[in-house]
């Protein structure tokens, strides 16, 4: 059977499903790779696009991220995050517009596996991390400093003091944190270095989607963070949880790109 014929065919079935739940569909859905969508010289009327179960890499609320190979790409949809759950670990259709600004990206229209389908649509509100190449990023300002010396006692924190630092081969987790008045733990992201960990503070949404990825497909963290002054939980809080406080993220490189925090 031809390409083009197997193409058609999804085409039309994916319409037919549509419209048994209700739904009216004008245009179809031209089913191919990311990689075609976004660098070919397909066609599609309204440029909207099929994908045979999309690997989802990470989520949070109305945003995702997308891989395809080497390629990586954005797709929004109304709680992404917990609608893209229902098809984890099946076989699925994703149909998707591509939008050109402010980013080129695909907004999630639905998602069909066997005979469901979960009705996504365009996000109220979303907003994308903010990208550099990274030639083009500069890292003055950031200090080189001894990242295997530092731990959760004060006088070897004193270091990093008031001071943004680069760090590399970073490990990013999403784990439980004690409270140091009692109170019960909280889910924290945290960045762990050889002999301590850090509890990454003031995260933006696009920066939680960035290090969900990191901890998806278990890649390092490198990038530049900023420590504030003495921190003011006590040595033996520090000391039993394996904690040096916390740090705030001024940037991550990932892939052949850098993710900024938005000031």
């Amino acid at each position: 059977m031809s390409r083009f014929l197997t193409t058609f065919l999804i085409v039309v079935f994916l319409t037919g499903i549509l419209a048994g739940c209700g739904g009216k569909v004008e245009e179809t859905y031209i089913m191919t790779t990311l990689r075609e969508a976004t660098r070919g010289s397909i066609l599609s009327p309204g440029f909207k696009f099929g994908f045979d179960t999309p690997k989802f890499i990470s989520t949070h609320k109305n945003l995702a991220l997308v891989r395809e190979g080497n390629l990586i790409e954005f797709f929004t949809g109304r709680d992404i995050e917990n609608k893209s759950k229902l098809v984890e670990g099946k076989k699925f259709t994703l149909g998707a517009r591509k939008i050109f600004n402010p980013v080129v990206h695909f907004t999630v229209d639905f998602m069909v596996s066997g005979g469901d389908t979960v009705r996504v649509g365009e996000p109220y509100e979303v907003s994308f991390p903010t990208l550099m190449k990274k030639f083009e990023y500069d890292t003055e300002g950031f200090e080189e400093v001894d990242l295997d010396a530092i731990t959760s006692n004060t006088r070897l924190l004193k270091p990093i003091f008031n001071t943004s630092f680069l760090v590399k081969n970073g490990k990013v987790a999403y784990e439980e944190i004690p409270d140091p008045k009692g109170k019960e733990p909280s889910m924290e992201f945290t960045l762990r270095l050889k002999n301590v960990r850090f509890v990454i503070d003031d995260l933006s949404d696009e920066m939680q989607l960035i290090l969900k990825a990191l901890i998806n497909e278990n890649l390092y963290f490198e990038g530049g963070v900023s420590y504030g002054s003495r921190p003011t939980t006590s040595q033996k809080y520090r000391k039993a949880n394996d904690l040096g406080g916390k740090v705030k993220v001024d940037f991550i490189k990932y892939g052949n790109l850098v993710v900024m925090t938005q000031v």
